[in-house]
């Protein structure tokens, strides 16, 4: 009797298997003849299908309230409890009023009550194998039911599904949408972007108590920074930052420190900048004034290093108030308006100039070792901090148009009032941070290089006049090579004319806070109206003026560049 009870349930596991097995069959028949059916239109989804199937479904029934995935791993275990599966299935069946007699092994037995639920899905991989058995999803044990019990996720797949479809056709039909919350933050500056995100995740920053720092001030009184710069290292943490007197002592007792070894000062400068990302510090707060800025440009007691490094924060210091400040309509109450206002405080912009040509000059001298170079590449970038110090003079004041001819006028009388050098100008115009102050320097240097002078507002026709007769004078380093100047000259006259591009468009003679949202169209004076036969006769009259100076033609590469000119100014003519 036990070896006949055996048999039957073998023979029941057996033949519930081959069921399963020929229903999958021919599921998988079915779907494969309607995608070649659908072939060349819509892709066929296995939950259409089936939600059509259920909305036709009949008593022939067999109903389940969850499907069975296709992307799955582990097969049916055969020896599942047979039983268990059984005592469920007459569960379900029940609790839903369907008769489980009456399923079949035919190719329409496989319909659900669930509609928008799919059985099963069967991978591309099956299909072209053919062996139309598909995957189930997770690893069914021979403890674990085949059919859920619980709602799927199957609807939140389809709505998923649904998601991406529809994503994909709005944003080939929205591509050109622009979000205005982003364009906001966008136009109002990195800083205030900066700002944005951080505020989300720490709110104000506090800063350190006393407590904390009692360590700190006794390595501070001891005079051992190596242990006052680990300390802090440790304390500073966003949204936390070290009161004023801490700040003052990283700097001036530190950084500015001649006796302080390189490896602290870089660290102190390190603990600087991190002190001013996690708090901006303003006017009250800021730790460097101008007097210290002066004597150490003046003492000359620090290395170069040390010294772009103090610029270096002064600057950062300088521009992150810049930006909270234009954020909120203030910049009078800001830390630039105090010290760089060509208004109020023009003898210090006369400085920073000195000192940028200071710069320049050493930057451009001819050493051939290892320190001279890498103390060249920190004047380089001094050149560079000058130059963002200068454009924060240009606008804070809230009157570029005004200040750029104010600041061009004394870059221009610094140029040449020592000996001019190619190399000197070159660094200058191409360091200049400031579109419109590039411009109207050079305009003031063509036009100090020009014999016949002309009463011509900046405009392309004083661009053709300076083409037309403007002539450099020679460089020392030249040598034979006179050429060179005619090539500067094409050079000058490129970045005139790129720069008068940008400052056409009106908005840079705006400050700032007017400049956000500006769409910056182009502003046509009449006398930008140029006709095509005047741009031929500049171009000409260059080319012969250049060939009679060196008795031969232009090298090719300077006549390729006069080229590009001519082409673009007859683009962009007006008759």
């Amino acid at each position: 009797m036990d070896s006949f009870r055996a048999e039957t349930h073998e023979t029941k596991i057996l033949s519930f298997e081959d069921y399963l097995q020929k229903s999958l069959q021919d599921f998988c028949s079915k779907l494969e003849q309607r995608n070649l059916e659908e072939a060349g239109s819509k892709p066929s989804y296995v939950s259409d299908l089936l939600c059509g199937n259920s909305s036709t479904a009949g008593p022939n029934t067999l109903s389940h309230t969850n499907p069975i995935s296709c992307n799955l791993n582990s097969q049916v275990d055969p020896t599942a409890n047979f039983e268990d599966i059984q005592a469920e299935s007459r569960s379900e069946c029940q609790s839903e009023k369907v008769n489980t007699n009456e399923a079949s092994n035919s190719s329409d037995s496989l319909h659900w009550s669930a509609p928008n639920e799919p059985l099963l899905s069967v991978s591309d991989e099956d299909r072209d194998n053919g062996s139309g058995a598909g995957t189930y999803w997770g690893n069914l044990g021979s403890d674990s039911p085949v059919f859920w019990q619980e709602d799927s996720d199957v609807e939140h797949v389809n709505e998923d599904d649904r998601f991406d479809k529809d994503f994909r056709v709005a944003s080939r039909k929205d591509k050109q949408f622009v979000c205005p919350v982003t364009l906001r933050k966008i136009m109002s500056g990195p800083l205030q972007v900066l700002l944005d995100e951080e505020g989300k995740g720490f709110g104000a920053p506090d800063v350190l108590c006393r407590q904390s720092l009692s360590l700190v001030y006794s390595t501070i009184d001891e005079n051992y920074p190596e242990g006052t710069l680990q300390l802090l290292s440790d304390l500073l943490q966003p949204g936390h930052y070290p009161p004023r007197d801490i700040t003052c002592h990283l700097l001036r007792g530190i950084l500015l420190d001649p006796q302080c070894p390189h490896h602290l000062c870089v660290q102190a400068f390190n603990l600087l900048m991190r002190t001013q990302r996690h708090h901006i510090a303003d006017k009250i707060a800021v730790a460097w004034d101008w007097e210290l800025l002066t004597s150490v440009m003046a003492d000359q007691r620090n290395s170069c290093e040390v010294v772009r490094m103090l610029l270096d924060y002064v600057v950062q210091t300088l521009e992150d108030d810049f930006q909270a400040k234009r954020s909120i309509n203030a910049l009078h109450d800001s830390i630039a308006k105090a010290t760089l206002s060509c208004d109020e405080q023009f003898p210090r912009v006369r400085e920073v100039i000195k000192w940028l040509f200071s710069a320049i000059m050493k930057s451009t001298e001819q050493k051939e070792t290892r320190e001279a170079a890498r103390e060249r590449d920190e004047l380089i970038r001094m050149v560079s901090i000058f130059q963002r110090m200068l454009s924060l003079a240009l606008e804070v004041d809230r009157s570029p148009a005004l200040k750029s001819g104010k600041l061009s006028q004394e870059l221009f009388h610094m140029l040449i009032s020592g000996i001019p050098l190619r190399a000197h100008r070159t660094l200058l115009l191409e360091s200049l941070q400031s579109k419109l102050l590039r411009c109207k320097l050079l305009e003031h240097l063509l036009d100090y290089a020009c014999p016949l002078k002309t009463p011509l507002p900046m405009s392309l026709s004083l661009l053709l006049h300076f083409l037309k007769y403007c002539t450099l004078a020679p460089d020392p380093s030249d040598g034979t090579e006179r050429w060179q100047r005619w090539e500067e000259l094409v050079h000058l006259l490129w970045m005139l004319l790129l720069s008068y591009n940008k400052a056409m468009k009106g908005y840079l003679c705006n400050s700032v806070s007017e400049q956000r949202g500006s769409l910056g169209n182009l502003v046509y004076k009449p006398e930008d109206m140029i006709s095509k036969s005047a741009i031929r006769d500049a171009v000409e009259a260059f080319l012969s003026r250049s060939q009679a100076d060196l008795s031969q033609v232009l090298p090719l590469h300077v006549e390729e560049s006069l080229t590009y000119l001519q082409d673009h100014l007859l683009d962009v003519c007006q008759c």
